[in-house]
């Protein structure tokens, strides 16, 4: 099949494209100029794959949590083709995409994206299963929900930072880090493709980002309504 993926939940966004067996795959980590570069890069892609968006059976992203900006640029970007070609766009939970490559490992896998210092958007699975939805968690928060027999695999760009801070709080937990976090854009043709098989629906035009936290011009409206 041919398609396109963006995986936008964190700050460093990828643009993958693919026809059949092949990809190419661009990483862009540059700030608030990622605006400017995205659909250049969604441009290359497609150009080196020789694809056109007609030519396009489906495309992907990722659905949040993660970085409003991100998701809303990637989303937007991925429904202009929609809109323009009426090419199927898929959305796949960002935490559920970055625990695709270790699903048949066994035991429980913990899913995280940084959201703050000491906080992570995170995820609970035991074996392929999801036993705890989306949550917006403190590092305190995250360890209270294991017991020391537990070994846990923490996995996703939050991976490293969470297995770092762990081990200087000396937990007697576990814990095994799935590091360097790569981007989702490999799990999101793979897991779209299985929502196609099925016979899923791609998203609506109303559907729209994931989020977990409130944005912080959410959180400043909210304290001015509450002052006056």
């Amino acid at each position: 099949m041919n398609a396109l993926a963006i995986d936008c939940a964190v700050s460093k966004i990828a643009i993958a494209a693919k026809k059949d067996s092949k990809s190419i795959k661009v990483v862009i980590d540059i700030g608030i100029r990622q605006s400017e570069k995205l659909l250049p890069a969604v441009d290359y892609v497609m150009k080196e794959m020789e694809l056109s968006p007609k030519d396009l059976d489906y495309t992907v992203s990722t659905l949040g949590p993660g970085t409003f900006t991100g998701l809303r640029l990637g989303l937007s970007t991925l429904k202009a083709l929609n809109l323009s070609n009426g090419t199927p766009l898929y959305g796949i939970p960002s935490l559920d995409a970055y625990q695709w490559p270790y699903r048949n490992f066994p035991g429980m896998k913990l899913s995280l994206i940084e959201a703050k210092e000491e906080e992570y958007f995170s995820a609970l699975y035991s074996n392929a299963k999801k036993i705890r939805d989306d949550e917006d968690l403190g590092i305190d928060e995250l360890l209270s929900i294991f017991s020391e027999e537990d070994s846990i695999i923490v996995c996703g760009p939050g991976a490293a930072s969470f297995y770092e801070q762990t081990q200087e709080r000396k937990s007697l937990l576990n814990i095994h880090a799935a590091v360097p976090a790569q981007d989702a854009c490999e799990s999101l043709f793979e897991m779209a493709e299985i929502k196609i098989s099925n016979g899923e629906s791609p998203l609506q035009d109303y559907d729209g980002p994931v989020y977990v936290r409130k944005s912080e011009a959410e959180i400043v409206l909210e304290k001015k309504k509450g002052i006056s």
